[in-house]
């Protein structure tokens, strides 16, 4: 193994380079988290204390989203990746298709949370200056944050079906992007 193979820079031949691996499912987890706390919180009483754990949790979370899609998009923009599995042009385009799709509305959801938090009191209720979550329901921002995030789970869903439906083709999509298949 190579320094860079193991900076996780480039990727043995038929793989991901860890750091692109590690950023999947790191921001897979996050946003399974994030997904979660978001529908809890905005369920919990206004005034509760669980409400503002996770409102705090969720926005902390967003930014660790942000950050480990730039880093992902960077960490594959500046490794080796793996060569292009066996599909057919369409397929290939669709494949380019939903993973652009993930990726803006990842960004889209950040933006549309930055900019609810930006046009409410919502620094303000994270940092405990409220009694009550602000009501952001009737916001633009809001709306367009909660559809983002239904389309997000969408593509996820579709990504998913994707891999298992190449999986039990042809094989070998899982071992470029599972931790354990060094």
């Amino acid at each position: 193994m190579t320094a860079a193979e193991g900076e996780g820079v480039s990727a043995p031949r038929d793989r991901w380079a860890t750091a692109v691996v590690a950023i999947h499912w790191l921001s897979a987890a996050t946003l399974a988290g994030l997904a979660v706390a978001g529908f809890v919180m905005s369920s919990a009483a206004e005034a509760s204390a669980t409400r503002l754990l996770l409102s705090r949790l969720h926005t902390a979370g967003g930014v660790s989203l942000m950050l480990l899609t730039v880093g992902r998009v960077a960490a594959r923009r500046l490794g080796r990746p793996p060569p292009a599995l066996p599909l057919s042009a369409r397929h290939r385009r669709g494949v380019e298709v939903v993973h652009a799709l993930l990726y803006t509305s990842i960004f889209g959801i950040g933006a549309s949370g930055l900019a609810t938090g930006l046009q409410s009191d919502w620094p303000r209720y994270l940092r405990g200056d409220l009694a009550r979550a602000p009501a952001l329901d009737a916001m633009a921002s809001r709306a367009i944050h909660e559809s983002l995030v239904f389309a997000l789970l969408g593509l996820v869903a579709l990504h998913v079906g994707g891999v298992a439906l190449h999986e039990a083709r042809a094989g070998g999509v899982l071992r470029r992007m599972l931790p354990s298949q060094r």
